[in-house]
């Protein structure tokens, strides 16, 4: 593709300039690319500009302030490198699914996504996938990384999903992607909320900026006369229903669909699992399902990997379940489902991530203890952070109960 045709008011030098890719990865940038030289949260795209240039960039996109000269290479300076990315990638990329639905929240994102693309696909319709568990369409499955792709990855994928014919796709929208920018430029016909409570507080700060970020997908990202999808019990409501007014979006609220779920016998375990296949539900017949034909797919509906999951049971009844539970509502909501669907006497494995937010580590814990005779404290994912500490930070708030500080998780 001509640059000219990527960048509004492009230099007139380089209108004949032909761009055959999109990087922001130096590492990944071969002949005819545009790299784009962004300071992340870690390093600095302008410090592999010369790795770029290496590879065969034709094209440096930088900030205004980017000292980088060379006679070798094209070099576009701009105050909001971002916002170009996000034009020129939806350009470079132009072919979109005609259904795209965001879906955010701290916790259900996953389940949500996953229950969307099980109703759809058994009643044959070409569906799509995006996040935690990586991309999903037509039995075939890419694996990603970060919950939310990098802009590119996701429009590139999302291009190619066209192609496949498949015009319904749902994305799972973390914080930090909406912050990041990683979900402008696309056009969505939904947004959901699935729910909200403390998490990534080592990122952003303060619970205020946490849910201001979750709320770019309904603030800035929907266009007007879209939907929104969420739960009036939500505390957060009355901040959708504010923006649903202001920008025109017509909100929707999951809990009839709840009470008419409660009716079929879903194999699910948990008042919130209910909720987010709800969330599910109201997505699916936004995208033209009859409600008749999504309820023939809800009888067959399977448990999420890794969401309260049932792994083993064995012949003494005992049970064994799984669950991504990584904060404390989503803990709590998992324990209080299981002592509702069984009895008292949960034993439980679990431990905090590494360099991540450390204040849920005693609110995890006085959770556990409430509800569990038993509590195995092990490591989960401790990153450079020293494990042994994350544990006692766990063991101080156990007294009392009957624990185990067992590092080795397997």
């Amino acid at each position: 593709m001509l640059l000219k045709n990527l960048i509004k008011n492009s230099p007139s030098n380089l209108d004949k300039l032909k761009i055959k890719g999109l990087a922001l990865n130096s590492k990944e940038v071969k002949k005819g690319f545009i790299f784009f030289a962004i300071e992340g949260n870690t390093s600095n795209g302008e410090n592999y500009i010369n790795e770029a240039v290496k590879n065969g960039a034709v094209v440096i996109i930088c900030s205004k302030s980017c000292k980088f000269q060379s006679a070798k290479v094209n070099i576009i300076r701009t105050k909001n490198i971002k916002k170009l990315l996000s034009e020129i990638v939806s350009k470079f990329y132009k072919l979109k699914p005609k259904n795209i639905i965001a879906v955010t929240g701290t916790n259900g994102k996953t389940s949500v996504a996953d229950f969307f693309y099980q109703i759809l696909d058994s009643n044959k319709i070409p569906v799509a996938s995006i996040g935690t568990l990586g991309i999903k369409y037509k039995k075939k499955f890419i694996k990603t990384y970060l919950t939310t792709p990098d802009i590119i990855t996701l429009h590139r994928n999302l291009q190619k999903l066209k192609k496949e014919k498949i015009e319904n796709v749902i994305i799972e929208a973390s914080s930090h992607g909406l912050t990041q920018n990683r979900l402008d430029n696309l056009n969505f016909k939904a947004g959901i909320f699935t729910n909200f409570s403390q998490d990534h507080l080592d990122y952003h700060r303060t619970m205020k900026d946490y849910l201001k970020a979750k709320l770019i997908l309904f603030s800035k990202l929907l266009p007007k006369k879209s939907y929104v999808i969420s739960d009036k019990f939500n505390k957060e409501y009355s901040n959708l229903k504010k923006i649903s007014k202001n920008k025109q979006l017509k909100l929707l609220d999951i809990n009839k669909q709840v009470d008419h779920i409660k009716k079929i016998s879903v194999p699910l375990i948990g008042s919130f699992q209910i909720k987010n296949l709800s969330m599910a539900v109201l997505a699916a017949r936004l995208c033209n399902l009859s409600q008749i034909k999504i309820n023939d797919s809800l009888k067959k509906i399977k448990n999420v990997e890794g969401r309260l999951e049932l792994v083993k049971k064995y012949s003494n009844n005992i049970k064994v379940f799984i669950d991504y539970a990584h904060t404390p509502d989503a803990l709590y909501e998992a324990l209080k489902s299981l002592k509702n669907a069984y009895n008292n006497n949960i034993s439980l494995v679990f431990g905090c991530g590494g360099e991540r937010d450390i204040k849920k580590r005693p609110l995890m814990a006085k959770i556990a203890k409430s509800f569990c005779n038993k509590i195995y404290v092990t490591d989960d994912n401790p990153r450079k952070e020293n494990p042994q500490k994350i544990r006692k930070e766990i063991i101080k708030h156990l007294k009392g109960v009957n624990y185990f500080d067992i590092s080795n998780r397997s």
